[in-house]
């Protein structure tokens, strides 16, 4: 069985990916948190398999979520669903510790396939993530950072 804790501050959004998860025998749905740092405590108490987390959240953002939650609980595996599709939020988010990351809307079979059969079985990314680890490192179904982008430019 499969432990997910479901992190969203969209309680409708929560209520939707839970019913799809419903559905799946080898997953249960042990917790669910409306923000990275109710997502700490959370994950602190229930050590799920793994935290399907929105990337933007009031308080601490998934991201910064997601690096604690690597130093607090390193065998939990974290993964950004997001709406946003650019290159630089799904580096940032490998770097920060995810294993994955998946664009919203998602249905019941790539959730399925992409983030529970997959996932769980690989192993995190690091702190040092390259474009290369970074594309071992995304899902089989996920969009692959390209080999001529380059991270952006600090913002001055």
């Amino acid at each position: 069985m499969i432990r997910v804790l479901l992190v969203d501050d969209h309680a409708l959004v929560r209520a939707g990916i839970h019913s799809l998860l419903q559905g799946m025998r080898e997953v249960q749905v042990v917790a669910e948190a409306s923000s990275g740092e109710e997502a700490l405590e959370v994950a602190d108490r229930e050590r799920p398999d793994v935290v399907l987390m929105d990337i933007a959240m009031k308080g601490i953002t998934g991201l910064e979520s997601a690096a604690q939650m690597r130093e607090r609980c390193p065998e939990v595996r974290v993964v950004i669903l997001s709406m946003h599709s650019g290159e630089e939020y799904v580096l940032q988010a490998l770097r920060a510790g995810a294993v994955g990351y998946l664009l919203k809307p998602i249905n019941r079979e790539r959730l399925a396939a992409a983030t529970l059969k997959e996932i769980v079985r690989w192993p995190p990314c690091t702190r040092s993530t390259t474009r290369s680890s970074a594309r071992r490192c995304s899902t089989p179904r996920s969009r692959s950072i390209p080999a001529r982008w380059s991270p952006p430019s600090p913002a001055r």
